[in-house]
């Protein structure tokens, strides 16, 4: 009876998994030579995480917890945060190091990535951008924007933030892209202080009643 895996040495393997991924990329990810430059036996990854696919979807998941700790962490020493100054701090966080660059680029390289290619589900690839577009959200409906303006927001906002970045790795233009990201979030915060203003407005007093007519003959 083959023993289960140990689940302390799978959390440490599957960050060393996402380190290399991240550094490697998806596209020609393969098993052999990644447990060689982790230092454990194609067996040992196979023990531990199953397929190749299996470990992909593993890795992903992991790099987008990692991320979540990160904003958790922001949040909790300031639950209040906009979603505009979080976005700020994303941007920050990303130019940082260039480890975490890498960890970002993982999830858009996979959300890109054709299934053959990568070996990547459909639906692991849609959540790459489904389950941050889907917090945006959240947090827009919290800050006064409708359900249906929010959606339409955190399309675009997404949308912009994972341009900016894809422009980042193409091009390294810090500096112009800064400014750009500046933009964008302006123009979200007046979205957002623009819904708090309607829901502030006093409703319109309702018309009087008409005046009472003199009775017929009176």
């Amino acid at each position: 009876m083959a023993r289960p895996p140990d689940p302390v040495r799978r959390q440490e393997l599957l960050d060393q998994v996402v380190a290399y991924l991240a550094d490697h990329g998806l596209a020609d990810a393969s098993l052999r030579p990644m447990a060689k430059a982790l230092g454990v036996s194609l067996n040992g990854l196979v023990h531990h995480f199953g397929t190749k696919t299996e470990l992909i979807v593993a890795a992903l998941a992991r790099a987008n917890e990692l991320q979540q700790l990160e904003a958790d962490g922001w949040l909790a020493c300031n639950p209040v945060l906009s979603q505009a100054d979080l976005l700020r701090k994303w941007w920050r966080w990303i130019n940082a190091e260039p480890e975490h660059l890498a960890l970002v680029r993982l999830g858009l390289e996979a959300a890109a990535l054709d299934a053959t290619a990568g070996g990547v589900p459909g639906y692991v690839r849609a959540e790459q951008v489904g389950l941050w577009r889907l917090d945006i959200e959240e947090r827009l409906v919290d800050e006064g924007l409708s359900p249906g303006a929010a959606q339409v927001e955190a399309s675009l906002v997404k949308a912009m933030f994972t341009g900016l970045v894809v422009d980042l790795i193409a091009t390294g233009n810090r500096r112009r892209l800064t400014r750009a990201l500046r933009e964008g979030l302006h123009r979200l915060e007046a979205v957002a202080a623009a819904a708090r203003a309607a829901d502030a407005e006093p409703a319109p007093a309702p018309p009087p009643a008409p005046a009472p007519t003199a009775a017929a003959g009176a």
